[in-house]
């Protein structure tokens, strides 16, 4: 049977000390602030950036020097494994899986591709799965068609409220922006293997608390009736997500099933603060 390794970046949220932990092998995705760029998680923190954020900062993201990524990949093969199953963030976000191929290529170790089609939570949850069925010894035919079931049905809806940050960070026109605060429009954006794993408009309402009743009834539609783990994103929106879990759990959801975490920095940064999401996956 062929050692695999599992290999994610930190658009997946996990800390160093996490991966470790579990096994997995991290790279580090490059937040870029006044001209000086950080490697997410090691050199910079989620509320550093958060900090920039609130200083009216707008950090950018960048993929991994090539040279870090061949370098990992070749300490992956020097570890003893055959094969490396990668989770990274979503491709229609991320260039960062092009490279991983081109450094498995040099390095020729056999590396099987898994789109995550999300980030965040949704991207730590599938690569923890797949370590945890490497350890149950599952073929890596039965790993791929797991992880590739599971994916299919999870969803993720955002709700940002920093539209000028959207705005300047070219992901919502100047007269979009100015429209939706003039009316008063809260967008809810999705992120799933349906979009192909690009953020894309689902809904637009009029008030904050429209749009978590029609994010919150959207998902559990889709999951009603299934066993699922729920993740509450954010980035310094405490409010916001506790009124969100309140209302899962009227939905009938178990409070033992609702996990809430901050937004990997590397996301943050696009989102800006007080930015909501709701993550909800199928447990295996």
């Amino acid at each position: 049977m062929l050692k695999t390794a599992v290999l994610t970046d930190s658009g997946s949220g996990l800390s160093p000390q996490e991966a470790k932990e579990k096994g997995i092998y991290l790279i580090p995705l490059l937040v870029l602030i006044d001209g000086k760029s950080y490697n997410d998680g090691q050199d910079i923190s989620t509320l550093d950036v958060y900090q920039a954020l609130s200083d009216k900062k707008y950090p950018k993201t960048s993929t991994p020097l090539y040279m870090n990524i061949e370098n990992l990949v070749r300490q992956i093969k020097e570890d003893g494994f055959d094969l490396i199953i990668a989770t990274p963030l979503s491709a229609g976000l991320s260039s960062t899986h092009q490279s991983i191929r081109l450094a498995a290529q040099e390095v020729e170790i056999d590396i099987e591709f898994v789109d995550v089609f999300s980030t965040c939570m949704i991207q730590k949850h599938i690569s923890i799965l797949a370590q945890d069925l490497i350890n149950e010894g599952k073929t890596r035919s039965e790993i791929v068609e797991i992880l590739n079931r599971v994916i299919k049905g999870a969803n993720t809806l955002i709700l940002p409220n920093d539209l000028d940050h959207l705005k300047v960070g070219g992901r919502l026109t100047p007269l979009a922006a100015s429209l939706a605060e003039m009316f008063k429009i809260r967008p809810i954006l999705q992120l799933n293997a349906s979009t192909k794993g690009k953020i894309d408009v689902y809904a637009k309402v009029r008030t904050e608390r429209k749009a978590l009743e029609e994010a919150i009834d959207t998902l559990h539609n889709s999951f009603k009736g299934k066993s699922c783990s729920i993740y509450i994103i954010h980035s310094h929106a405490a409010p916001r997500t506790e009124l969100t879990k309140a209302m899962l759990i009227e939905k009938g959801y178990e409070p033992s099933r609702i996990y809430i975490n901050d937004i990997a920095a590397v996301i943050a940064s696009h989102t800006g603060l007080d930015c909501l999401g709701i993550q909800f996956i199928e447990t295996y």
